[in-house]
């Protein structure tokens, strides 16, 4: 019979004792700052930097545009470039290579196209591999010319690095129109 009663009246567990209270979670981290905006500072740099002379078809005159591209860059000129061609078409066709810094079609007054550009590039490996990739590829109806840019060789009193200049070269295959 007591095994009857076991079997009648399961035995309960005793109940757990409450949790403690955890005290409220902390707050949240503060924003973090905003990101310094590096053009502008760039800019700013840029714009204490003496004028930089430039010399070509002879005449010699102060280039302020110079300014707005990256110090010590690697910059190739693309010509052949159709009159639909724009600095964002540019930008899109050359976006592959990672140090890419700024492109700009040139324009004249009436704001047409001159059928080149430039693109400026921060590690020199991109730059080569632009070079030898799109050298010869089409872009919109024509086949674009890329080559390395000879804008610092133009630089008058050293401003720019100089580049090969004419010490460089030979005088025995350099073709003279005298």
């Amino acid at each position: 019979s007591s095994s009857a009663e076991t079997m009648a009246a399961p035995q309960v567990p005793p109940p757990l004792p409450p949790l403690p209270l955890l005290p409220p979670p902390p707050p949240p981290p503060p924003p973090p700052p905003p990101p310094k905006q590096q053009p502008q500072q760039q800019q700013k740099s840029n714009a204490t930097q003496k004028p930089i002379k430039r010399m070509a078809g002879g005449k010699v005159w102060v280039d302020s545009t110079l300014q707005e591209w990256p110090d010590n860059d690697f910059r190739i000129f693309v010509g052949n470039l159709s009159n639909d061609i724009t600095d964002e078409r540019l930008q899109e066709h050359f976006a592959q290579y990672a140090s890419l810094a700024k492109v700009k079609v040139v324009r004249n007054h009436k704001d047409e196209s001159k059928g080149f550009g430039f693109c400026s590039f921060l590690e020199p490996l991109d730059c080569a591999k632009a070079i030898r990739e799109k050298d010869q590829s089409w872009l919109s109806s024509r086949p674009i010319r890329v080559k390395r840019s000879d804008w610092k060789d133009r630089n008058i009193g050293g401003s720019g690095g100089g580049g090969k200049g004419r010490k460089g070269k030979n005088k025995k295959h350099s073709k003279s129109r005298y």
